[in-house]
């Protein structure tokens, strides 16, 4: 489904991604082995970017590309070879999450190096607190919101798959198969399923928290499900705007800030243009939702 893809996967990575499974498709590749080289780059880039030296952090930006491209492959590669998992669907996400860890971590130390060398370096600080604070609390900001934002582009397009194209819960299924999937690993024998079981503990956690905010909102006696035809007409371009505050965007913009040689600004980004964006997009959703999902009570009803 294109309209639930962001721009930048589309229009960028995922065409390089394409060139690449090309390439290594008729290799003994794994999608588990080309995560775990997408996360390698990724955690790589985080720590090129902890330099705060530009000649490190050009690399360390052509990393986070690379990274990104890799992390479109794994999927691809487990479809053509039929060799996907339901832990590795999960693993992919997993490494999406250490990955910016490392990163926002890299952006943190980088500006401190910055700092430390150019005192002047720093345009953001307007409270006048410790530079060494401003720069860890605005990484720390910036990180946070990147997660949030995602989360909601995350929730919103999983709305749009079940309402314009039809599907029953989507979460509702993926949960019922994880936790088919954790009952086998906890019903072998051995401590090798560990890990597994850990992430898919993880990944049931985030979807019932999706899922709980779908209840809530269906809780109303209003709430009806809507036409799929009139969901997808509303939403399409909709949904399109939610992708801009999607994980390949903040990549993107990580990249070309670096590149610039402005990183701070790219902290900056997450935490006000991005976040202005997130709460425009919730008011203008939660009317389209409001007159596509709820029925409106006849006059003189209860």
């Amino acid at each position: 489904m294109i309209e639930a893809e962001e721009v930048f996967d589309l229009i960028i990575y995922r065409p390089l991604a394409f060139l690449f499974v090309k390439a290594v498709y008729p290799t003994k590749l794994t999608p588990n082995m080309v995560s775990i080289m997408a996360m390698t780059l990724g955690v790589l880039a985080g720590v090129l970017f902890g330099s705060g030296r530009y000649e490190y952090l050009v690399p360390g930006a052509v990393c986070y590309g690379l990274c990104n491209i890799l992390d479109c492959s794994d999927g691809m590669i487990a479809r053509l070879k039929h060799t996907g998992t339901k832990v590795g669907r999960i693993v992919d996400g997993f490494i999406d999450y250490v990955v910016s860890t490392a990163v926002f971590a890299g952006f943190g130390a980088g500006l401190s190096h910055l700092y430390s060398s150019n005192p002047g370096i720093l345009m953001g600080n307007f409270l006048n607190i410790n530079p060494y604070v401003y720069v860890w609390l605005l990484a720390l900001l910036a990180g946070i919101s990147s997660a949030y934002q995602a989360f909601y582009f995350d929730y919103y397009r999983n709305l749009f798959l079940e309402f314009a194209y039809g599907k029953v819960s989507s979460l509702e299924e993926e949960i019922r198969e994880f936790e088919e999937e954790r009952e086998r690993l906890e019903n072998e024998a051995g401590k090798r399923h560990l890990v597994n079981r850990f992430l898919i503990a993880v990944y049931l956690r985030y979807c019932n928290l999706q899922l709980k905010i779908q209840a809530k909102k269906r809780e109303n006696p209003d709430w009806a499900k809507p036409v799929s035809a009139d969901y997808y007409s509303k939403n399409k371009y909709l949904l399109r705007f939610w992708s801009f505050i999607g994980s390949t965007t903040h990549i993107t913009l990580c990249v070309i800030c670096v590149l610039a040689d402005r990183m701070e600004l790219f902290l900056w980004i997450c935490i006000l243009p991005l976040n202005i964006l997130l709460l425009l997009l919730y008011f203008i959703q939660t009317r389209v939702n409001n007159r596509l999902i709820y029925r409106s009570n006849p006059p003189g009803g209860g």
